[in-house]
């Protein structure tokens, strides 16, 4: 296991679950501070989905730019299954961040993604296929 690629994939993740975590306390507060014009009807519902889906874009561009600024390449697993996981992740806990005041999803859960994240990006497709080769040249 390479540990340089862990660390870097370790701290992209949180930068990227910072940033959409910050992205939705934002979006919805600024969704809450929308002055309805009738307050029965679904007034904040483009805010609302804004903010989501900002969130759920900005987790894959983040984790992507993030390794290749750190200079990795391969990381399509950690994108393709992060995404998906940040989706699931912050649509179960979706209330916990909107709340007046701001939220916060539950430290335990951002801490497990941010591991999972990191363990996705650890790995490299790329060293087993080079990996394979040295042992047969052996």
């Amino acid at each position: 296991m390479d540990y340089a690629r862990t660390l870097k994939a370790a701290v992209v993740t949180a930068i990227a679950t910072a940033a959409g975590h910050l992205a939705m306390s934002a979006g919805f507060a600024w969704t809450r501070g929308q002055e309805p014009d009738h307050p029965d009807d679904w007034s904040g519902l483009p805010e609302f989905g804004a903010t989501v889906l900002t969130t759920w874009i900005l987790m894959p561009l983040v984790l992507w730019i993030g390794m290749r600024v750190l200079g990795e390449r391969r990381t399509q697993l950690q994108i393709l299954l992060g995404t998906p996981l940040w989706i699931g992740v912050s649509s179960v806990y979706i209330d916990d961040v909107d709340r007046p005041g701001g939220g916060l999803m539950p430290v335990p859960v951002l801490i497990l993604f941010v591991l999972a994240g990191a363990l996705l990006g650890a790995y490299d497709p790329g060293s087993v296929r080079n990996d394979e080769a040295g042992t047969e040249r052996a």
